[in-house]
């Protein structure tokens, strides 16, 4: 009879300790293979197409492409488009038109152009709204004796752009003009899926590491 109830009582015990290691309890303590458990089921977020908005197949057609190609490959374009602001600039149509203008991108690669833009009573015409837009006026242009710097200041997009201090830096460099006249990034201007791109968080991430994805199934060459 003492048997029988010992017998009992153990297949009892092990039914009970069965039953609290399926309901999880104890709780696993912070060591290994806890460690590998929250790893595992860690994934960092991927974007993907539904993150982006319908009609942007733009943006894909153009991570494709020689030219985004082109601009991931140089350096110089890449250090210009991770800065935000000036990648918010590139956001107007207008100013986009404006640097795709073979006459006008010749005129801000000109070294008196460079040196207008720092020059103080310009900065100071150019920082006041109502004076900047007279800037661009005929009338206003004759004021100015050099024939390039007449020609920059003719156009309305350009000048709102200029009254940006991080941009009139960049415009004044000669290597970001000369990157910025490149086949490459001229192609880019007129491709809408290049201002979509733009504006998608990874894409400062994709100038920095150019084999970064910016959308699911368009992969940065």
């Amino acid at each position: 009879m003492n048997k029988k109830w010992i017998w009992g009582i153990a297949g009892i015990a092990v039914i009970v300790i069965v039953g609290m290691r399926l309901a999880g309890y104890p709780p696993v303590k912070e060591g290994t293979e806890a460690t590998i458990g929250t790893a595992q089921r860690y994934q960092a977020p991927q974007i993907e197409a539904k993150d982006v908005a319908v009609g942007d197949t733009s943006v894909q057609a153009l991570l494709q492409s020689d030219t985004w190609d082109a601009i991931v490959k140089d350096e110089t374009l890449r250090t210009l488009l991770q800065d935000a602001s000036f990648r918010a600039k590139l956001q107007d149509p207008e100013l986009r038109v404006a640097l795709s203008d073979t006459n006008l991108l010749r005129s801000l690669q000109s070294p008196s152009v460079s040196r207008a833009l720092s020059d103080p009573e310009l900065v100071r015409s150019l920082s006041n709204p109502e004076l900047s837009r007279n800037l661009s006026s005929p009338e206003a242009a004759k004021k100015f004796a050099d024939a390039d710097l007449r020609v920059a200041l003719s156009n309305q997009a350009l000048v709102r752009a200029l009254s940006d201090a991080n941009f009139r830096a960049n415009i004044a460099r000669a290597d970001m003009m000369a990157a910025l006249a490149r086949p490459g990034f001229q192609a880019a201007l007129k491709d809408q899926g290049f201002a979509t791109a733009m504006a998608h968080p990874r894409f400062a991430e994709a100038m920095t590491g150019f084999n970064s994805p910016i959308v699911d199934g368009a992969v940065v060459r």
